[in-house]
């Protein structure tokens, strides 16, 4: 049978498509894609062990160059929630069934958004963060440098000052909700966490608020630098400000020629 080259098209694209969706054992789903398109994430089934009759499945988040595939390494290992197996023994990821509306400071950012997991890249498509549903509600946030392969889990320290202050005022607190606000510089990164909270831990609270803190994440130094309790995005952007100028080298004075005695 012959098929046009408009045809074979279709087909591959089809493929393509539904491999986003589901997979049979042993391949893999594409996840996101670098700004740059040089990088990607997939997740891959792989047999893990077998007891018996029943199968027990791997499922590795992979970053791979797309030029290069001996180039890639292992992000992180997935799991329920954000895989579902099948009786076949396929899995899907599901999407982000009703997407949220990216805000107005969102939109020059590079994300990929499931109903799981969240990628968001920086500019030079050489560090993302991956928040990754590890329980139904539970949230961990992970940093990955691309040039050095390697991932870091710095949910405890994105939560360190608000965890603090609840602790300190022994409020009764969900967990914080993490969103990546926006790169304020190319390597900086600044983060909301909201936490809603009652005063009594011991009894049923009538009256909830909010509890929030701004968090600057450095890509370079791989840590978090600076936070602002409570504070308007304006007042956190020129606390984060500071810290930028402060890490700006102070140029070195050219030395004074000294004159010469004829």
């Amino acid at each position: 049978m012959k098929i046009s080259w408009k045809g074979f098209l279709a087909l591959l694209f089809m493929l393509v498509a539904g491999l986003r969706g589901t997979a049979q054992a042993g391949q893999q789903i594409y996840l996101s894609e670098s700004p740059n398109g040089k990088y990607r994430v997939t997740i891959e089934q792989s047999i893990d062990r077998r007891v018996g009759d029943k199968v027990f499945f791997r499922y590795s988040l992979d970053l791979a160059n797309v030029r290069n595939n001996k180039h890639h390494f292992e992000i992180l290992q997935g799991g329920s929630p954000l895989v579902h197996e099948t009786e076949k023994g396929t899995f899907q990821v599901h999407p982000e069934p009703n997407p949220v509306p990216t805000p107005e400071h969102q939109r020059d950012m590079f994300d990929d958004h499931w109903a799981s997991i969240r990628f968001s890249w920086s500019r030079d498509s050489l560090k993302l963060f991956v928040r990754l549903e590890v329980i139904e509600g539970t949230w961990r946030t992970y940093f990955v440098d691309i040039n050095s392969g390697k991932t870091t889990d710095i949910t405890p320290d994105l939560e360190g000052g608000i965890k603090g202050k609840i602790g300190a005022r022994k409020w009764d607190c969900q967990q914080p909700k993490v969103e990546l606000a926006l790169w304020t510089k190319p390597h900086l990164a600044f983060f909301k966490l909201t936490s809603i909270c009652g005063k009594d831990k011991e009894k049923e609270n009538d009256k909830l608020f909010n509890l929030t803190d701004s968090v600057l994440f450095d890509t370079v130094k791989g840590m978090v630098v600076s936070h602002c309790l409570d504070c308007k995005n304006e007042k956190s952007l020129k606390t984060f400000d500071k810290y930028f100028i402060s890490t700006i080298p102070t140029p070195t004075p050219t030395p004074e020629e000294t004159p010469t005695t004829p």
